[in-house]
């Protein structure tokens, strides 16, 4: 198997999970990822790429490492930089590097599962959405998340089809998530003393679901070849405030957040995983508030050193 994006959050649990199921795995990310540091077992491959994993130049290589592969997780993302147009870098990179290096794949019959996401739903749902939700996205990511889904989907279907799985992946948490995220974020303030920012009014609605339990799904779609769109969530709805009070009380301390208003509509967003749950074996592996400690410890320690 392939992890194109080995490197990151979810790609690297990808990686050790697809590695404890006995699978060999050819990780395509830079060679001192941080986040697969130990990681050295007889069936992992590392793969430094010389340009970006996007790029026309990078094709050559991505095709070599394709060839032989059962199975390619596609989780590569590049997010937009500070004056770039966001929807325009969207287009240019995210969406024409995974249409290549799929269409690569497709062309030497390696199945693709492709990491997508849950806000191609749109902002507000008053109960959980199903695949056959019609799709309303509004952010430059959301739009062309849901642009890339259609162009593989319609590149799959052409002969010789290939064979395409879209996870749309709500979101997701656990000890090695970093960056403008809630709960790092949060934890980072909360242990500077400072009052953690809340976008609204804390009443936003997500569907958290545990990193390992993405990975596990990235796992058994690529060793059951599952074929079309699921939705990978824990369907159950969090707010942002009782969220933030979760990781306030693992801390030991009172959240006093300080309310900024939000750039974005209010939001509502549970997902039916009804057929991730039959055709993924999806579960949850552990309870929010177990998981939701370990990642705020694992946070503590790291933004403490």
């Amino acid at each position: 198997m392939v992890v194109l994006g080995a490197g990151g959050f979810i790609g690297s649990r990808v990686v050790r999970a697809a590695l404890a199921a006995g699978a060999a795995v050819t990780a395509v990310c830079p060679l001192q990822s941080w986040r697969l540091g130990g990681v050295d077992e007889p069936g992992l491959e590392l793969v430094e790429l010389e340009h970006p994993w996007w790029s026309l130049d990078a094709a050559p290589a991505l095709a070599t490492v394709l060839d032989g592969a059962r199975a390619l997780c596609l989780l590569a993302y590049e997010a937009p930089g500070p004056g770039l147009d966001p929807e325009q870098h969207e287009r240019r990179v995210n969406l024409a590097g995974a249409v290549r290096i799929a269409k690569l794949a497709f062309a030497r019959g390696v199945h693709v599962v492709f990491a997508g996401s849950a806000d191609v739903y749109g902002a507000w749902h008053a109960q959980p959405v199903s695949e056959e939700t019609e799709p309303a996205p509004v952010s430059p990511y959301a739009v062309v998340k849901l642009e890339t889904e259609q162009v593989l989907i319609e590149a799959a279907a052409q002969p010789p089809p290939g064979l395409l799985a879209v996870l749309r992946i709500s979101t997701v948490y656990g000890t090695g998530e970093l960056g403008p995220r809630a709960i790092p974020s949060f934890v980072r303030a909360l242990i500077a003393g400072n009052p953690p920012v809340v976008h609204g009014d804390g009443s936003d609605v997500r569907d958290y679901v545990h990193v390992v339990d993405v990975a596990a799904a990235f796992c058994n779609a690529a060793a059951r070849s599952t074929e079309g769109v699921l939705n990978v969530g824990s369907g159950e709805g969090r707010p942002t405030r009782q969220v933030l009070d979760d990781v306030a009380a693992a801390l030991g301390v009172v959240a006093r957040p300080r309310l900024e208003p939000a750039a974005r509509p209010p939001s509502r967003l549970v997902l039916d995983v009804s057929r991730a749950r039959s055709r993924l074996g999806l579960a949850p592996s552990r309870s929010f508030d177990e998981a939701l400690v370990a990642e705020v410890e694992w946070l503590a320690a790291t933004f403490g050193s």
